[in-house]
C-alpha cells in the first residue's frame, strides 16, 4: 500500500517504457497507415492506468497527518502507541492510504473522523508485519448504528446479535461493522475482543482467495502445525472455561480470526497460556506483539477528562487530544 520515492520512479519509468514505444510505433506507421494515429491515445490512456495508483499514493502519503486523527490514535489505540517513532510513521502513511482510498458509510449513523480513523487501524495492525499487502476486494465498509440479525437489519431484538462481517455474493468487497462495537474494542486493549480487526484478519485470510483460516502469510514451517492443531481444537466438545473465546470453535476462518483478535489484545496471556500457539501467529504476522506491548501497561476503560493524556504532553486530556479530536477533520477524498 506504501510508495516511496523508488517505488515511485520505477513506476514511472514502467509507464514510460511500456507506452513510449507504442506511440512512438503510432506516429511511424501514421504517414502509410493514418488509422495507426490511435496508438498514440491508447499509450496516453495506458500512461495514464499504469501511473493513476501510485501518484496518487505518493502525494497521499506526502501530505501532513492531521492532528485530529493523531489525537485518535494516541488516545483510542495502544498498539499505535506502543509502536516505535519510525513505525508510527509507517502507521500513518499505512491509514492515509487506506482512508484515501477505501469509502465509509454510515447506515443510519453518523460517521465521524475518530470511528473513521478506528477503522482503518483495524485495517492496518493486522498487516504492519507484511512489507506489501492489499485489501485488494475491498472497496466499501458500511457503519451501523448496532449489532444485525442475518438479513442486515438492526432492529431485530435478540436475532441481532452480530457485530461484524465480511460481506460474499451481492455484498463482495463490502465490510459491515457495528459502530458500538467497533470503538468497544478499542477500549480496552486486553479483553481479547476487536471487532474491527477480527474482520480484518477475515481479508488477511481471504487474500488468497478463500477465507479458510489458512491465511496466505503462512510458512511451509507452520502450515502443517498450524492445521493439524486448529483440527485438533476443533474436534473437542468441551471448551468452556478456556482461555479462548467460545467463538473460536464456529469453524476454522473463525479460529484465525479469533486468535487474531487475542494475538494483537493481549499477546502476553496468550504466550503463557500456550507459547506454541503464540509462535505460530507471530511467524504468520511478522510481528511479536508480546514484545512490542513489554513494560507497557495497557489503557483500560474510559480517560478521565482531567487525566494526564495518553500521548505524554504532560497536559491533562481535555486540554491535549480531547481537543483535538473535536477539531474539524479535511473532507475525504473517496
Amino acid at each position: 500500500m506504501l510508495v516511496s520515492t523508488s517505488d515511485n520512479r520505477r513506476n514511472r519509468l514502467l509507464a514510460y517504457s511500456v507506452c513510449v514505444p507504442i506511440a512512438i510505433a503510432g506516429l511511424g506507421c501514421a504517414l502509410k497507415y493514418p488509422i495507426a494515429l490511435v496508438l498514440v491515445p491508447i499509450a496516453a490512456g495506458l500512461f495514464y492506468l499504469i501511473r493513476r495508483q501510485t501518484r496518487r499514493r505518493f502525494k497521499i502519503i506526502a501530505t501532513p497527518f492531521p492532528e485530529s486523527w493523531e489525537a485518535t490514535l494516541q488516545t483510542q489505540v495502544d498498539y499505535f502507541r506502543a509502536l516505535s517513532d519510525e513505525r508510527k510513521t509507517r502507521f500513518r502513511n499505512l491509514v492515509k492510504v487506506f482512508l484515501d482510498e477505501i469509502q465509509i458509510t454510515g447506515i443510519r449513523t453518523d460517521v465521524d473522523e475518530p470511528t473513521r480513523v478506528l477503522v482503518a487501524a483495524s485495517a492496518v495492525i493486522p498487516i504492519m508485519g507484511f512489507e506489501d499487502f492489499e485489501y485488494s476486494r475491498l472497496g466499501e465498509v458500511l457503519i451501523y448504528p448496532g449489532s444485525f440479525d442475518q438479513k442486515y437489519q438492526t432492529d431485530t431484538g435478540e436475532h441481532a446479535n452480530t457485530l461484524g462481517l465480511v460481506g460474499n455474493k451481492h455484498l463482495s468487497g463490502v465490510m459491515i461493522l457495528s459502530k458500538p462495537s467497533l470503538i468497544a474494542g478499542f477500549q480496552n486493549s486486553s479483553d481479547k475482543r476487536n471487532v474491527g480487526i477480527h474482520e480484518f484478519a477475515h481479508l488477511v485470510d481471504r487474500a488468497d482467495g478463500e477465507i479458510d483460516g489458512v491465511p496466505p502469510t503462512v510458512t511451509a514451517e507452520t502450515f502443517d502445525p498450524w492445521v493439524r492443531w486448529v483440527g485438533e481444537e476443533l474436534k473437542r466438545d468441551d471448551v468452556q472455561g478456556e482461555h479462548i473465546d467460545n467463538y473460536a470453535y464456529t469453524n476454522e476462518a473463525e479460529y484465525f480470526a479469533v486468535l487474531t483478535e487475542y494475538f494483537f489484545e493481549n499477546p502476553k496471556v496468550l504466550e503463557k497460556k500456550n507459547p506454541k500457539l503464540y509462535r505460530m501467529l507471530r511467524k504468520m504476522y511478522h510481528q511479536d506483539t508480546k514484545r512490542l506491548f513489554s513494560g507497557r501497561k495497557p489503557k483500560r476503560g474510559r480517560i478521565g477528562r482531567n487525566s494526564p493524556c495518553p500521548c505524554g504532553s504532560g497536559d491533562k486530556y481535555k486540554k491535549c487530544c480531547l481537543r483535538k479530536t473535536r477539531k474539524g477533520f479535511p473532507a475525504s477524498s473517496t
